[in-house]
């Protein structure tokens, strides 16, 4: 009877034991939890959004000998897939620069396809409306990609964003007879889901489209070679001390221009890269918040031009400067992000992808990509100045005055108000949001004109004057009964603190706000007084 017990346990640890990959690595998150982590400044929690994409959408995850990581709908090297490494490949093109959706559309006729780029936008436009209940959809617009408005340039969208609408447009998610794959027993691991969560505007109209002479899929891995491609720090933090009555500390930090590649499994990739890329052109790009602090290089802190060596490789020496105060005074610390870039990412890619098709190299070179980043910590001494945003964390609100027009009516705040956060270290804001939520109501013709300006920006700048601008604000109106209207509007702001005590702080707040199609008519200047308080 024992032995029987045994034989029983068997199976049920089978099925609830854990491999070294388990459902913790491979979470399923909402779309709106996994837009979150894929936003979030936490490496890991951005790879937790990256599994949860990949879990939710169906695409399968190997390791570079082919053992199977996370099941997929169409499983196999010649499926639809990526390698384990490649995960963090996909959190870091969410954390990319952001292009108008139809230079991406533009780039896709260096690959043959043959529809007009506006006519592709309005197809994915469409059929993003019809399925915006679907999973990848609303995963777009929690990540501010948004197919409601009417701009003819499309929202803005990252590299990660592109690398999904390739897969949803172009990808055929059925595949051939193969069935999804399930996890092994005792794996811990996910089976796929019964169908893939990505192929609305294939099956709109996708399938008809052509990616040049390869497999789509192959170009949706071309895209991820292509941003595995990466400008390597070292070291990875750097800490200087200004020097009492002469220049503080020094380091030299050295960019490497990375070209690694997840290789292994699957079939022939259609790009190869070079063991060493030669000579590339980069920019060392010296961040606002390290001004009077460090100098870079032969001095000063402005943008410098570097070339790198045969493997890749430049470096540049960091020297903190002269500390203003004195040894009793408080000691303060700033930190800012010191970036290093190409200089011409067409440049960069044929260095490293040498003899690559003149075509791939025009569709994928102007992509958003990574940057090298550097977080830089200065320490100082110097009293604080209480009229000012003072170092730590800082909340506050306000209620905007003024005047937008739009279709020929000037909208007034009928409600609503700005709400911020600041994090400020060193005299900087290193940290922060500024958002927008304000409700405008105005006439034009007779007619009642009501509309609402949406808008989050990220805070930059020295304390005494915070400025913050976005290019991705939306301005919805209508002029009675006839539908909504949306636009993008670009909105600029400035904080103007006046008084206070180090603990409340009140000053002034001016915006403005300009479409983004000329033809929409939308400008107008908005100012508020702020409250704000700190946290300290």
């Amino acid at each position: 009877m024992r032995g029987l017990v045994l034989l029983l346990l068997l199976p049920l640890a089978a099925c609830t034991g854990g491999g070294p990959r388990g459902d913790g690595e491979q979470p399923a998150l909402t779309p709106e939890q996994t837009a979150a982590a894929l936003a979030s400044p936490d490496p890991a929690q951005r790879r937790r959004g990256a599994w949860s994409v990949l879990v939710n959408l169906g695409v399968a995850v190997y390791t570079p000998t082919g053992e199977q990581v996370l099941a997929g709908v169409r499983p196999g090297a010649d499926g639809v897939h990526v390698l384990q490494a490649q995960v963090d490949t996909l959190a870091e093109m969410a954390g990319t620069a952001r292009e108008p959706m139809l230079d991406f559309l533009r780039r896709l006729s260096e690959l043959g396809v043959r529809r007009a780029p506006a006519e592709l936008l309005e197809l994915y436009r469409t059929t993003y409306w019809q399925g915006r209940g679907s999973w990848l959809v609303r995963l777009l617009q929690a990540r501010k990609v948004d197919f409601s408005g009417d701009g003819s340039a499309g929202p803005p969208v990252d590299a990660l964003s592109e690398w999904l609408m390739l897969l949803d447009g172009f990808v055929d998610p059925a595949g051939s007879v193969r069935v999804p794959e399930r996890a092994p027993m005792g794996t811990g691991q996910r089976s796929a889901p019964e169908t893939a969560g990505w192929g609305l505007v294939y099956a709109a109209g996708g399938r008809d489209l052509a990616l040049g002479d390869a497999p789509a899929m192959a170009y949706a891995h071309a895209m991820l070679r292509w941003q595995d491609v990466r400008i390597r720090m070292s070291p990875q933090g750097v800490r200087l001390a200004q020097g009492p009555g002469g220049p503080g500390d020094a380091l030299d930090v050295v960019a490497t221009v990375d070209v690694a590649q997840a290789a292994g499994f699957g079939p022939a990739p259609l790009l190869v890269a070079d063991a060493a890329p030669g000579s590339v052109d980069l920019a060392w790009l010296p961040p606002a918040e390290l001004g009077g602090h460090v100098e870079l290089g032969a001095g000063g802190l402005a943008p410098q031009r570097a070339v790198t060596d045969a493997a890749g490789r430049v470096t540049v020496r960091l020297r903190a400067a002269v500390d203003p105060g004195a040894a009793t005074d408080p000691a303060r610390t700033v930190t800012g992000m010191l970036q290093a870039a190409p200089m011409d990412n067409l440049k960069l890619f044929q260095a490293v992808f040498a003899g690559a098709p003149a075509g791939l190299a025009g569709f994928l070179a102007p992509m958003p990509r990574p940057v090298g980043q550097l977080p830089v910590t200065v320490t100082w001494h110097g009293k604080e100045d209480c009229a000012t945003f003072t170092d730590g964390e800082w909340t506050g609100t306000a209620t905007v005055s003024g005047g937008v027009r739009v279709s020929g009516a000037t909208l007034r705040p009928d409600g609503g108000e700005i709400t911020f956060r600041l994090v400020v270290s060193g005299g900087n804001v290193v940290a922060g949001e500024v958002g927008q939520l304000t409700e405008l109501s105005g006439a034009a013709g007779g007619g009642q004109v009501t509309g609402t300006l949406d808008s989050t920006s990220r805070p930059v700048g020295a304390a005494g004057a915070v400025a913050f601008a976005s290019a991705a604000s939306t301005l919805e109106w209508s002029v009675g009964e006839q539908p909504a209207k949306t636009a993008q509007v670009s909105v600029e702001g400035r904080f103007a603190p006046r008084e206070g005590d180090c603990s409340t702080l009140i000053g002034d707040l001016a915006l403005t706000a300009r479409g983004k199609n000329a033809a929409d008519g939308i400008s107008g200047t908005l100012t508020a007084r702020f409250t704000a308080t700190s946290a300290g």
